[in-house]
């Protein structure tokens, strides 16, 4: 490698689909739903382990720096960059990549991965990232794709075109989230890879691919002054759109490597069934697919259910079938107001 990769996690988001655990002053990224830490710890850690805790940044909403920095408190301040608000993940990479580039860093290869993501083992984390740190240093725009295991529909997906190298390969085309038809078809032709959400980049391509396709934003970074604090009102006029959309799906030097680990973005409570996320005493009558998740130390019974999420906290209950998980960010709001007087989007 010509220099050492740089991490960076994106920390941002409200979870509101893991409500009512996750709240405002408590995102579903600094939870601990799985042994061993916080999602942000967890992630913090594996990407440690290949950068080196010195050289991983976090880029967090700004009401939740203090709760960054107590959760790592190895990482170094001028590592944590603090958004007024969040403007989707085009923005927010392009900020860490300008800052990197002030730095002297622009020839640097970039790790990107949200914070939240349930990743095992991390020794095939690690060998996907060198292999994709490989083929960045040549100059693509890498995505790290999952060889999908069931017919997802809350997943974008990935069509694989030519092998460029071993275990490298050409990006076809970016899909939507499919139908349940559409998912099937994809799993059943092979070729086809989850988009996860994680990229390796050269800080100098991804800023080069921003200034050809996202002129705008681009532009407007450079009026960024401070690299860790924005001035809000700047920060607040960036273009919101997403680095998927707004770079990857139209640039032409994309590649994809498939994960050597199991996946899953733990993104709704019936994801983090999947994942294995459970907490409290549980006695399940005739049922089955049930999420039991009680922090209050009270004992669950589910009697003649199935594909449903039973989730406790000292404030709320919800009792919620699988199929209703996507429209949970719909009533948060309103139930958050309702429990506490404050919405998902403040502070309580």
């Amino acid at each position: 490698m010509s220099g050492n990769p740089v991490g960076m996690i994106m920390a941002g988001g409200r979870g509101t689909r893991f409500w009512p655990l996750s709240t405002a002053s408590m995102p579903k990224q600094f939870l601990e739903l799985l042994p061993g830490g916080t999602m942000l710890q967890l992630t913090g850690e594996r990407l440690a382990g290949i950068c080196g805790r010195e050289r991983v940044m976090v880029v967090t909403g700004r009401d939740y720096g203090a709760l960054a920095a107590e959760q790592l408190p190895w990482l170094d301040g001028g590592n944590l960059l603090l958004e007024p608000e969040g403007r989707n993940t085009a923005p927010c990479i392009g900020w860490a990549a300008a800052a990197l580039a002030r730095r002297g860093m622009g020839d640097r290869v970039m790790i990107v991965v949200p914070s939240d993501h349930s990743i095992h083992p991390d020794s095939g984390f690690r060998r996907t990232v060198l292999k994709a740190v490989e083929a960045a240093e040549k100059g693509y725009l890498v995505a790290m794709g999952v060889p999908p295991v069931f017919p997802a529909t809350g997943y974008g997906y990935i069509r694989t075109g030519a092998e460029l190298s071993e275990g490298v390969f050409r990006v076809d085309s970016f899909r939507e989230k499919p139908d349940g038809a559409t998912a099937a078809r994809y799993l059943a032709a092979g070729g086809y890879l989850w988009n996860a959400g994680m990229f390796v980049w050269k800080v100098s391509e991804i800023l080069a691919a921003l200034r050809k396709h996202l002129p705008e934003l681009y532009r407007a970074l450079g009026r960024l002054e401070s690299e860790t604090r924005p001035e809000a009102a700047l920060f607040g006029s960036l273009p919101a759109v997403s680095i998927d959309v707004g770079v990857m799906e139209k640039a032409d030097n994309v590649a994809v490597v498939p994960a050597d680990f199991s996946w899953s973005d733990i993104g709704d409570w019936p994801g983090a069934r999947a994942a294995g996320v459970r907490r409290g005493e549980r006695v399940l009558v005739d049922s089955e697919d049930v999420l039991v998740y009680d922090s209050t130390g009270r004992l669950t019974v589910v009697m003649g259910l199935s594909g449903v999420s039973v989730v406790s906290t000292d404030r709320a209950i919800l009792v919620m079938a699988d199929g209703c998980a996507q429209k949970l960010r719909d009533v948060a709001e309103e139930a958050q107001r309702m429990v506490t007087g404050a919405p998902m989007g403040s502070q309580e």
